[in-house]
């Protein structure tokens, strides 16, 4: 039986079609890595969010350049990590060191949006973050145990 690779990458344009064929890239690299159903709601709800910011906010440049996308797993004989890199040549964006918005007190002072963040902190174990060569990489990894 041959092995099934741990990594896997897509190259997608930043554009708002080519999001539902990465998530289904996603899915279906995930399920062959037998990464568990509540990961990869996990995983895919954070490369939405990372996908819609470049999309939206990475400027000209991020919507000039092709994004690239690598899946790995990685483990030993007791926890497995899933992990996905998104790399885009938007304008430089720390995921990991931006300010959060403060939650608002009200509902008058609630404005739609600004959640991301905190979203993708709360949803993966690891988020990393550098920029290299004119390009952020932005990585996010969810961990289960094995039975």
């Amino acid at each position: 039986m041959a092995a099934i690779p741990s990594s896997t990458e897509l190259v997608i344009r930043p554009v708002d079609d080519d999001v539902r064929p990465a998530s289904d890239w996603l899915a279906q690299s995930c399920e062959s890595q037998g990464v568990p159903a509540p990961q990869i709601l996990r995983l895919d709800l954070c490369l939405n969010e990372v996908l819609a910011n470049v999309i939206a906010h990475g400027g000209p440049q991020a919507l000039a350049c092709p994004v690239w996308l690598r899946f790995e797993v990685a483990g030993d004989a007791k926890t497995r990590q899933a992990s996905v890199t998104v790399r885009d040549s938007g304008a430089p964006f720390d995921a990991t060191a931006a300010p959060l918005r403060p939650r608002p007190l009200t509902l008058d002072e609630a404005e739609p949006g600004g959640l991301g963040l905190l979203m993708m902190r709360k949803l993966s174990d690891a988020l990393s973050y550098r920029h290299d060569h004119g390009r952020n990489e932005l990585t996010f990894s969810v961990r289960w145990d094995l039975p």
